[in-house]
């Protein structure tokens, strides 16, 4: 049976600290910008999908580059041993395994987030780097020059000979005893968790099974979250279908409520491209519960989902796209289209400005209520003239705007929005030059 226990970054407690690690390996300073986003964000992709030596190579380069940028001791040395881990897959010293494609994705969110102007990095992120370090046969300075100097100044030479300690507290650690489950009558042939009672080729089986089939799932949904432009595959609504259907056999009911609305959420949504920001992030937290509950209920504990997940993939299953008539010409003709243009275009200006406030000041509520504003006018003149794609695509702008709410909001919950503003500026340039 494979195992099934939480990541084992979280059973390794390496007291720690920040160290800035003076490297044997330098780049010239590189800014955070978009063409850089977008070669991170390609990468990465190849990276999760295969692995690739190449990318793993060029995002060693891409890390050394933001430690020379950054004088803040957390970003520099999160990229410092970003640079040491992209060394060892580049040289095959670590394959991009499951654990491996959750790091990448850690990585990917830490960046935009450091890009979006934090300057805190998760530790969390940071052990599930440093642990596949430690697992490493030894290595020379001349073989791996940077990976060998991150494993020397964080002491994680000798640490794959070492036992991995539950930690006694922390994000990572264990389940409250109180919460211990009941002892089997039949250890032999009945796993008892809770109120159930398993066989045990059954309770073995369904593990192996929905393992295999959360990895995938989650790996699919973190490919799509990187092409939003394309559709949702139909495998990955498939892996949510089987652990919908394989929880209820075993009678695992709470891991099947979440999957099965993950599932429904999936469906929905599927046919509309592209994909919401807003939708991605719930649709990869659910994924993450599937594999904590799974964890939980391997190590014979019976654990309820976020509700506010169940919550959250319910409002998308009934999220209202917007409509778009069969056959609708959006180009603009003449006449009372032609008037419509020539409004549109400093209503795009105010709205731009707008996104552009909101996203510098989070808790700007005026700034937020004023690009409603300007959407709602822009999506019912748009539906008068005809221009449905246009009318389409401030409808899925403003649905975004309303979805994320006003509390608590960071810079990088607001970037996409900017994204979504400049494909319905493109899309009525093209518009109005197809009708002139």
């Amino acid at each position: 049976m494979k195992d099934l226990n939480a990541h084992p970054a979280g059973r390794w407690s390496p007291g720690w600290q920040w160290i800035d690690v003076t490297l044997p390996a330098q780049q010239e300073a590189r800014a955070y910008d978009r063409p850089v986003q977008s070669r991170i964000d390609g990468h990465v992709l190849k990276l999760i999908r295969t692995g690739d030596a190449a990318a793993a190579n060029a995002m060693y380069n891409i890390s050394l580059g933001f430690v020379a940028a950054h004088s803040e001791v957390q970003p520099r040395v999160f990229w410092q041993i970003c640079a040491a881990y992209f060394q060892a897959i580049a040289l095959g010293l670590y394959p991009v395994d499951a654990d491996g494609k959750r790091a990448l994705s850690g990585i990917l969110l830490q960046y935009r987030a450091l890009a979006a102007g934090a300057s805190g990095v998760s530790e969390q992120v940071l052990h599930q780097l440093l642990f596949p370090l430690t697992q490493l046969d030894p290595l020379s300075a001349a073989q791996a020059p940077v990976l060998a100097a991150v494993r020397d100044a964080f002491g994680l030479t000798s640490a794959k000979s070492q036992t991995i300690a539950q930690p006694e507290s922390g994000p990572f650690a264990p389940a409250p005893q109180e919460d211990a489950p009941v002892a089997a009558g039949l250890e032999d042939q009945v796993k008892v968790i809770g109120n159930l009672r398993i066989g045990i080729s059954d309770f073995n089986a369904f593990l192996n099974e929905a393992d295999e089939w959360s990895r995938l799932l989650f790996v699919e949904l973190s490919e799509w979250a990187l092409e939003l432009h394309r559709p949702i595959s139909p495998s990955t609504i498939a892996w949510a279908h089987s652990l919908a259907e394989g929880s209820t056999a075993v009678g695992l009911l709470a891991l099947s409520g979440l999957a099965a609305a993950l599932e429904q959420a999936l469906r929905h949504v599927q046919g509309h491209m592209p994909g919401m920001p807003q939708h991605v992030t719930v649709f990869l937290e659910a994924a993450e519960d599937i594999r904590r509950l799974l964890h939980q209920f391997a190590a014979g504990f019976l654990k309820p989902p976020e509700p506010r997940l169940l919550d959250g993939l319910k409002d998308i299953a009934q999220f209202q796209f917007a409509s778009v008539a069969e056959g609708a010409d959006d180009a603009l003709d003449a006449g009372p289209a032609r008037k419509f243009a020539e409004q549109a275009a400093p209503m795009l200006l105010q709205l731009g400005g707008a996104l552009r406030q909101w996203k510098a000041r989070p808790d700007n509520v005026g700034a937020r209520n004023e690009a409603l504003r300007v959407l709602q006018t822009l999506e019912s003149n748009a539906g008068r003239v005809g221009a449905t794609r246009i009318r389409e695509l401030s409808y899925g702008l403003r649905s975004g705007i309303e979805q994320l709410g006003t509390q608590s909001l960071q810079t990088i919950q607001l970037e996409p929005l900017l994204t979504a503003f400049e494909m319905l500026k493109a899309d009525l340039d093209r518009s109005q030059a197809t009708g002139g």
